[in-house]
């Protein structure tokens, strides 16, 4: 188009977090902006039926070619856009998050992503050891000299589409496997499964291509989309880890209240 938290003292470990959130968190959007009572939106966990035919039959290479101008037309007509985010950092299988915050993100294609808190409570020492270090990564992954390198497209990934279509939430898809062409944590190691007539993102799975820290432990993510205005928007992100010294720990993320503004680029993209 980013995860261990029980030794939270020991901040310096936990920079696959942050990192797993660079890939979690990108542009989203919907209706106006919302207040932090609102209820998040909800995702689904249904699971993709059975593969069907696609009609009609379109070769990979033409999918692939259709997935990377969805992506390039959406980055030059997407100027601004606000969205509300929910943190909220589960430990051990805790009903109860251990920290939560609620952010207002505001991303501008000149200059990235500025974030203003609205709400937080639970542990401090875990909103300063991983949420701000997930919004910190966020922002500078959102740059615009590095954006582009994290965008999913043929130029960052080798892509397989998989024949036939899959249906989720009502939507026919195509999957598509994911293998970065190089190791960084910015890229993912996994699938997404692309709206098989609009050709936008509708699910994402994986794991990070290159952990940034030897004691971050076996992770994956997973990133439900909805289309709004025609541009694949976020509303729900988790990523799950495992390891000895951490135990099990999971983010959740939600995104409601968008509000986005279109000012397409001119062709040449200047």
């Amino acid at each position: 188009m980013g995860s261990s938290l029980i030794l939270v003292a020991n901040a310096s470990k936990l920079p696959l977090l942050a990192t797993i959130c660079v890939l979690l968190c990108v542009p989203s959007t919907s209706g106006n902006f919302q207040s932090p009572t609102q209820t998040p939106t909800q995702f689904s966990t249904q699971s993709p039926t059975q593969a069907e035919p696609a009609s009609p039959a379109l070769t990979p290479q033409q999918i692939i070619q259709r997935i990377d101008d969805v992506v390039l037309s959406r980055a030059k007509a997407i100027s601004t856009f606000t969205v509300q985010e929910h943190y909220a950092l589960y430990r051990n299988g805790e009903a109860n998050p251990s920290a939560e915050e609620t952010i207002r993100t505001v991303y501008n294609r000149a200059t990235g992503k500025q974030y203003t808190p609205i709400a937080q409570s639970g542990s401090s020492l875990l909103r300063s050891a991983v949420i701000d270090k997930v919004l910190a990564g966020e922002k500078d992954a959102n740059l615009p000299a590095n954006r582009e390198a994290t965008w999913i497209t043929s130029h960052n990934y080798e892509m397989q589409p998989h024949p036939g279509t899959a249906e989720i939430d009502g939507r026919q898809c195509i999957l598509v496997d994911l293998k970065p062409m190089r190791k960084t944590p910015h890229l993912i190691d996994g699938k997404i499964w692309i709206d098989a007539a609009a050709f936008t993102v509708v699910r994402l799975e994986g794991s990070p291509s290159e952990s940034p820290s030897f004691f971050a432990g076996d992770t994956t993510l997973f990133r439900d989309y909805t289309d709004i205005d025609g541009f694949s928007m976020a509303v729900h992100a988790e990523a799950h880890s495992h390891n000895f010294l951490f135990g099990s720990t999971v983010l959740k993320i939600d995104y409601t209240g968008y509000s986005i503004q279109t000012d397409p680029l001119p062709p040449s993209g200047k």
